[in-house]
């Protein structure tokens, strides 16, 4: 069957939502062939499934299939990254997903929106890892071995262990008086602006904070921080600038991650201004609202996603003196090599940074 003759199969689209979806797939070939890799088309159809309206293979290099799998179904527990575009209407890239025929593959996916910005469909490009995963096997065999084979050696790495706990500590009790002496002056200020200010800033130096905590007290070998301890530690503090009057929860969502201590920082610098900007901004008349933080896991590339149910913004007209938006951009491009994408409309706000785990 045609593309067309398949998208007249799917009754949630209307001839406007096909047109779309033909222009999208009218270029699938090319990127096949310009990334040597398989290129799919997906259309939601409800109860957690998607339809595959084309596929595209690269022409003289490698495909993950034996067959054309046009026609046949998605399902949600074997390509999440699938339907996190679709719930999220944001990028998703580089998670773990299985074949039609079985086989492992990486995902990167795009929605396809409407023009009234609903998500009609999904871009796919799917890479084969069958080899790569048994790389990382081999590895991971490897390093157990070599774990075992000198108690010597891991006796000076719990002593040096110990030492850097005393200074995460040390630095965490530094940032915490920092915060303390911005919590005195911002309470002193008679100016609510400076007392804004102040508070914003009580939150990012709490949020580095966070990461020497977790380092001092819960972090067992000092080289990880896992995502869903330190995204709580942020909940947590982050509640404190819920502005009067309002009832906006923090949830979690999602995947926990293995950070570095560098990663992880500059992580919760990201998440603190993206939660800070929506609790200022995007309750202005509503009294009650939610910010979700969903954590997407990636073989290689992780993905954050920062949503709100309030009154949105036109991002084509953001301030570009923003503060917060400065930091956010800088952090995510020089410090994480991240890209940041923002979907904004009436009903909400999602705010979406992927980044690689050095």
């Amino acid at each position: 069957m045609t593309l067309s003759e398949m998208l007249q199969s799917v009754p949630e689209l209307s001839e406007k939502d096909a047109e779309v979806l033909l222009r999208a797939g009218s270029q699938m070939q090319y990127m096949a062939d310009l990334s040597n890799t398989d290129i799919f088309l997906d259309c939601p159809i409800g109860d957690g499934k998607a339809l595959v309206v084309a596929h595209a293979k690269p022409v003289s290099g490698t495909t993950a299939y034996e067959r054309d799998v046009t026609g046949e179904i998605a399902t949600a527990e074997k390509e999440p990254a699938v339907f996190n575009a679709i719930a999220e209407g944001v990028p998703i890239c580089d998670i773990k997903a299985e074949t039609q025929e079985g086989r492992p593959v990486r995902q990167n996916v795009c929605p396809v929106l409407s023009e009234d910005g609903r998500v009609i469909g999904v871009l796919i490009r799917e890479k084969d890892i069958s080899e790569e995963l048994i790389r990382e096997e081999k590895y991971e065999q490897l390093a157990k071995h070599f774990a075992q084979i000198d108690p010597q050696l891991r006796a000076e790495e719990t002593s040096g262990r110990i030492e850097l706990r005393e200074v995460h500590h040390r630095v965490k009790n530094n940032l915490q008086l920092v915060a303390s002496i911005l919590n005195l002056q911002a309470r002193a200020s008679s100016d609510p602006e400076v007392r804004d200010i102040l508070k914003e800033n009580v939150g990012r130096v709490q949020s580095i904070a966070s990461i020497h905590d977790i380092l001092t007290h819960e972090a067992g070998d000092m080289r990880a921080v896992h995502t869903d301890v330190l995204l709580e530690r942020l909940r947590i503090n982050l509640t404190a600038l819920t502005p009067a009057g309002r009832s906006i929860a923090i949830g979690i969502e999602g995947d926990d991650l293995e950070l570095s201590p560098e990663t992880a920082s500059s992580v919760a610098l990201v998440v603190t201004e993206l939660v800070t900007n929506a609790l200022r901004h995007g309750y202005p008349e509503k009294k009650s609202g939610k910010v979700t933080i969903t954590v997407c896991q990636g073989a290689f590339i992780h993905t954050i996603i920062v949503s709100d149910d309030g009154c949105g913004f036109d991002p084509a007209k953001m301030q570009e003196d923003s503060l917060g938006l400065s930091i956010v951009r800088a952090t995510v491009q020089d410090k994480l090599k991240g890209k940041l994408h923002i979907v904004s409309s009436p009903e909400g706000t999602k705010v979406s940074f992927d980044f690689k785990n050095e």
